[in-house]
């Protein structure tokens, strides 16, 4: 498939907003949180985006904002008459009071620890993640430190 076909198709998405090609093999969109399950298990099955390589969360304040970096193997689109590999780049925003979204980690399994990761240091709820729980920071550390907002005060009795 050529990328401009692929970004075609990507655009006719319930929910896809901002499509853009911001190089010659990667693709950036913008996504509803609502249609964003769906959307991602059409990705995966539909169109050769099998790998998972990274989830962002940015706190843009006042809402947040996900980030997730999906690739396909080498020879799976056309770009320029070559085949190659090509990122698609989904943005997410989630509102403050409610930082929650379905969770992927049961379309790719590397996103389980990626979703971990924006659990423990931004307070982002994945749901229906198989084991939601801190990552990098001990059971029972208040807060979630990334966030703008968060105010750190030392407790000797946590460390």
């Amino acid at each position: 498939m050529e990328i401009d076909a692929l970004v075609k198709e990507l655009k006719a998405f319930k929910g896809v907003s901002n499509v853009s090609k911001i190089r010659n093999s990667v693709i950036k969109i913008t996504m509803e949180k609502g249609e964003s399950k769906e959307f991602f298990t059409e990705v995966r099955d539909n169109f050769g985006f099998e790998h998972c390589s990274l989830i962002s969360a940015i706190d843009n304040q006042p809402d947040f904002e996900l980030v997730y970096h999906f690739s396909t193997i080498m020879g799976s689109v056309t770009v320029e008459g070559t085949d190659m590999s090509v990122m698609l780049e989904v943005h997410i925003f989630l509102e403050r009071d409610t930082p929650t979204i379905d969770s992927i980690s049961d379309l790719w399994g590397g996103a389980n620890w990626h979703e971990r990761e924006a659990f423990d240091l931004m307070g982002i709820y994945f749901i229906g993640h198989p084991d939601l729980r801190r990552v990098l920071l001990p059971e029972g550390f208040a807060g979630h430190p990334l966030r703008k907002d968060y105010v750190y005060e030392i407790h000797e009795e946590e460390w």
